[in-house]
């Protein structure tokens, strides 16, 4: 591998100089300027220390997407082309080729001492466009849409993660440039190209114009730029005057004339023992990977101990990953580039399958926070369970999780689905245990209101995997002359007014009526239903995705405020329906954090009133398909939790409702035609249900209310 000279310079200088002695300055400048050429050799950073880049984006509006006419700034550290160290009473100027940015925790410019020599190690590559790039329409057909143009130029170099920031454009993935259609820019599938897209409305649909255009804006000073992930760091030596002067810092006291900068200190991998036996591989690029590991989970395995990373397999377009166990058991995944955000700290899934000897009904899963993972450019292999070693606590027992039990309205027929149920098994078919030995298929549901009051399912292949519930009968007259006020209250479920106005329809023609409450919904449907909203928004956040929290005074979720604001006289009923968005909120997920939320919403609840009842939905399943099972065992999890939380708390008047049963994980989803007729139908939204899963939640929810409101009298 040739590397450019000074990097070479640099590189064999770190290797000769000694790690504890600073002052063979002259040596180490004899090196820089002597050695020419070096093969790739095993970096250390000779101080532990680092000073590392930002990227502030500011839009000039966030009302809408960057695009031409509403560019963004993107400041790094070090704009004005120097850094000003002090040290003592000296001020230190350390120059810049240009700012120091930071796209991730793995791809971010940094100032480091490498094997003694001091520079900047670059892992963002920064693109600026002045018109004069080689610029042509893109010849792939299939980017093609008529309400764009793209065009192409030559990239400055490959890459292997494909995120970045820019001023101008929002920056696609492939998968994501492929479907847009606004303004956007990309590197190509084969990555020697960038792809930049344009709405037709802006009148740059010829290379002249746009050539134009960038031209135009770096002559005013405000170039597009294009910030990229480098697939190589590079390492820019300072001269022999600044290592000088760097190496007499006294690091533990200096300061910075920019108070926003700060010292990194440079620390060992450690893994975690949660997860692995080991705390370190022996492998800096194995140590990265598995450091950025936040869960691994191995289904349905007959061997039951042992397990390992085996190796990381990269090529230009993935990266794969293989676990076994010392019988020779296999399991291999990957993940695309062209398809994965190495910028995002939500953790990105790698689904792997069995292979050699590994049963055909077990998988292993992977979730790997990309953010601190820098795309190794070549695989490792040669691993085994003294390197790389898997705690047995990663190795997951098929259960079936109910709660304790279910109200259903005598002659209101309700269906549950005991597979939504099953956790750490998805291909296991379930059976309901009969009195008299009898086995009964579930795959498409069971009728509660045909079956006895104490119920007992089991998977099939392995009776020992089983649970029970209760089924209570509910008279169709509970709650006869009643009027209920309820309040609904959760995320996208609620907000897309089906649910509650189904439930709204089955107390109609009933002997109990409810009136229900809240600032959103229509004039007959009211809820507090929000998209994408969490526990933890309830309780911190005053606005997200455009919608306000009525529930928030001075910080905190206040639900006397709440009534009191809205004028609402009462409330005997609140169901809550969330859980789903806490688990993918990046930083507030653990189960621990979800549960002190809703915690506290309940407890603001009963201040206002101790004898108001909440009704809390379990996580609704998705639709059932290999990936999704992933998904399913995670919500499914949280649903232990919450069981074990609230299950006996129905004298501090809090419910659980088993909701999530009542969803036919295949066919209450909403499938939608192909417009090429030769192609089957598909699902593509995979949480939402159909028409008949709201009617199905709904049913569940009314013989809740029902059921309650027949125990209280």
């Amino acid at each position: 591998m040739k590397l450019h000279k000074n990097v070479i310079s640099a590189v064999m200088v770190c290797m000769m100089a000694s790690t504890t002695v600073f002052a063979e300055e002259i040596q180490q400048n004899e090196k820089i300027d002597n050695i020419i050429e070096q093969s790739s050799e095993k970096i250390e950073y000779t101080v532990p220390i680092f000073i590392e880049g930002k990227a502030v984006v500011t839009k000039s509006s966030t009302i809408y997407n960057i695009n031409p006419y509403n560019p963004a700034t993107i400041e790094g550290l070090g704009e004005n082309g120097i850094i000003q160290l002090l040290d003592k009473d000296d001020i230190i100027d350390v120059p810049l080729s240009h700012p120091l940015y930071k796209l991730s925790d793995a791809y971010a410019d940094k100032i480091v001492c490498r094997n003694g020599t001091w520079g900047v190690e670059r892992n963002v590559g920064l693109k600026i466009f002045d018109g004069s790039e080689d610029w042509q329409k893109a010849k792939e057909g299939k980017f093609y849409n008529k309400n764009t143009t793209i065009f192409e130029c030559t990239a400055p170099e490959k890459v292997l993660a494909r995120n970045g920031l820019c001023t101008h454009f929002d920056v696609h993935i492939l998968e994501s440039q492929l479907k847009n259609i606004y303004d956007g820019i990309s590197f190509s599938e084969n990555r020697q190209k960038i792809y930049m897209r344009t709405m037709n409305v802006k009148n740059m649909s010829t290379v002249e114009t746009l050539s134009a255009y960038l031209k135009a804006q770096y002559d005013a000073q405000t170039p597009v730029k294009f910030l990229y992930a480098l697939e190589e760091s590079q390492f820019e030596p300072f001269d022999k005057d600044m290592q000088n002067k760097l190496n007499k810092v006294d690091w533990n006291k200096v300061g910075f004339l920019d108070s926003s900068i700060k010292i990194g200190r440079i620390k060992e991998t450690t893994l975690n023992q949660k997860l692995f036996t080991v705390k370190q591989t022996g492998n800096d690029i194995m140590n990265q990977f598995l450091d950025a590991v936040t869960e691994i989970k191995i289904y349905g395995e007959t061997e039951q101990q042992h397990f390992y990373v085996m190796n990381i397999a990269t090529s230009r377009d993935t990266l794969g990953l293989s676990i076994n166990n010392e019988n020779g058991h296999r399991f291999y995944g990957e993940i695309r580039y062209d398809k994965s955000d190495f910028l995002s700290d939500k953790p990105a899934e790698i689904r792997l399958e069995p292979k050699d000897n590994a049963p055909e009904t077990a998988s292993a899963e992977i979730k790997i926070n990309l953010a601190k993972l820098k795309a190794p450019v070549e695989g490792v292999h040669g691993f085994d369970y003294s390197t790389t070693g898997i705690n047995d606590s990663c190795i997951q027992q098929k259960e079936l999780i109910l709660t304790a039990y279910t109200p259903v309205v005598e002659t209101v027929d309700m269906i549950q689905y005991p597979y939504n149920a099953l956790i750490n098994g998805a291909v296991d078919n379930i059976v309901l245990l009969g009195n008299d030995g009898q086995k009964i298929n579930t795959k498409d549901g069971v009728s509660l209101s045909n079956i006895g009051t104490d119920v007992t399912f089991a998977l099939e292949s392995d009776e020992s995997v089983q649970a029970s519930t209760k089924i209570i009968k509910v008279g169709k007259e509970a709650g006869a002359g009643l009027e209920k006020t309820v309040l609904f209250l959760g995320d996208s479920l609620i907000n897309e007014n089906i649910y509650t106005d189904c439930v709204q329809q089955l107390f109609q023609n009933d002997a109990m009526h409810i009136k229900l409450i809240g600032t959103r919904g229509t004039e007959e449907n009211k809820h507090e239903g929000r998209g994408g909203w969490t526990a933890y928004d309830y309780c911190n956040e005053q606005t997200k995705y455009g919608f306000p929290n009525p529930f928030l005074k001075e910080g905190k979720f206040d639900f006397k405020y709440y009534m009191e604001s809205n004028e609402y006289a009462n409330v005997d009923y609140v169901v809550v329906s969330l859980g789903v968005n806490d688990l993918n909120l990046v930083g507030h997920n653990s189960h621990d954090e979800i549960i002190g939320y809703f915690n506290t919403i309940f407890q603001s609840i009963h201040q206002y009133n101790p004898n108001i009842k909440i009704i809390l939905n379990t996580p609704t399943m998705l639709f059932s398909q290999e990936s999704t099972d992933g998904a399913k065992n995670t919500r499914l999890e949280l649903t232990k939790t919450l069981i074990e939380q609230y299950a006996n708390k129905e004298a501090d008047g809090i419910y659980l409702s088993a909701i999530s049963m009542a969803i036919n994980p295949s066919m209450n989803f909403k499938w939608i035609e192909s417009t090429d007729k030769s192609k089957p139908m598909t699902v593509t939204d995979t949480t939402h249900p159909n028409l008949h899963g709201y009617k199905n939640m709904a049913t569940t929810t009314y013989a809740f209310i029902k059921y309650l409101a027949e125990i209280e009298g």
